[in-house]
């Protein structure tokens, strides 16, 4: 029964038949007063709120329930390290410590080796624990850390399964249950901590033992190699162009020279157009095979 035109922004909480009218526009009773009048109300609630808590609140961690007309916090540190914070901390009461740091865990990963099917091994189970894997994408303040490894455990378990969601799956479908995955060992730390007796007793069961931070350095350094060999590729054919049309022929304000200028540098340069020279003489020398048509024209 509403006129279409009217907004619903969540100030009217009531639903009435409404329509035009040719009264001119007031402001009391109109919707920009009962705008304003809600939020003076919220924004009271909101003190009085944080009075309650004395002075206790973030309002990165507030919320206006509407329905229940009441503010709401419920402390995360997941928002904190998302957030970077550093200094004083309301929630907490004191300054966050300087130092920074991160959550780390381990991951252990049952599942069936499927490449030995068929043979005597079929069905064996290997077991990998992977071991300080870092649940924040940058390090922040210890007292987030610490809070964060506490507090925020279920959303480590509920990433670590959507990440195994696949895997998980066909296994629990299959009824098999040849695969499982687990979270070990969730603590705060500064930096990596390893345990090289525990990964000594790990071995000797017969569990693969890897460690997250080599991994990323293996990745990084595999990373770096292909950077350099793609551009190595770059450079040759930069050269191969420098030597067919030369560095003086390539325009002006284009990448080519750019490029040449960056990549190669002058005694480069220099050299490459020695060698462009050495190749135009050379062409030059060689015999050239003439054509005679021998036939008589009839």
């Amino acid at each position: 029964m509403r006129d279409p035109f009217l907004p619903s922004d969540g100030v009217l909480k009531f639903f009435c038949s409404v329509h035009m009218t040719e009264e001119a526009y007031e402001y009391a009773g109109s919707l920009e007063e009962l705008k304003e009048q809600h939020e003076k109300e919220v924004y009271n609630r909101k003190l009085q709120f944080s009075m309650q808590r004395h002075g206790r609140t973030c309002d990165y961690q507030m919320r206006y329930d509407e329905d229940r007309g009441e503010w709401m916090m419920h402390y995360d540190p997941d928002i904190c390290a998302k957030l970077k914070c550093m200094g004083y901390c309301p929630i907490l009461g004191k300054d966050l410590d300087h130092k920074k740091g991160n959550v780390f865990y381990d991951l252990k990963i049952k599942q069936r080796r499927k490449d030995l099917d068929g043979t005597l091994f079929e069905g064996q189970i290997d077991i990998s624990i992977q071991k300080g894997k870092k649940a924040l994408d940058h390090p922040v303040s210890m007292d987030i850390c610490r809070n964060y490894a506490k507090i925020c455990k279920e959303k480590i378990h509920w990433k670590v399964k959507m990440a195994y969601h696949s895997e998980r799956f066909r296994s629990e479908r299959s009824g098999s249950h040849d695969f499982s995955v687990e979270v070990l060992n969730i603590r705060a730390e500064r930096r990596e901590s390893r345990d090289l007796i525990q990964d000594l007793i790990d071995i000797s069961e017969g569990i693969q033992i890897t460690h997250a931070s080599d991994l990323d350095m293996v990745r990084k350094t595999e990373r770096s190699e292909k950077r350099k060999q793609r551009q190595q590729k770059k450079i040759l054919r930069l050269e191969e162009k420098l030597l067919k049309v030369g560095y003086a022929n390539l325009p002006e304000y284009g990448c080519d020279r750019i490029h040449a200028d960056q990549w190669l540098g002058e005694e480069r340069i220099h050299e490459l157009e020695q060698q462009r020279r050495m190749r135009m003489q050379e062409e030059q020398k060689k015999p050239v095979q003439l054509m005679f048509d021998l036939t008589e024209n009839k």
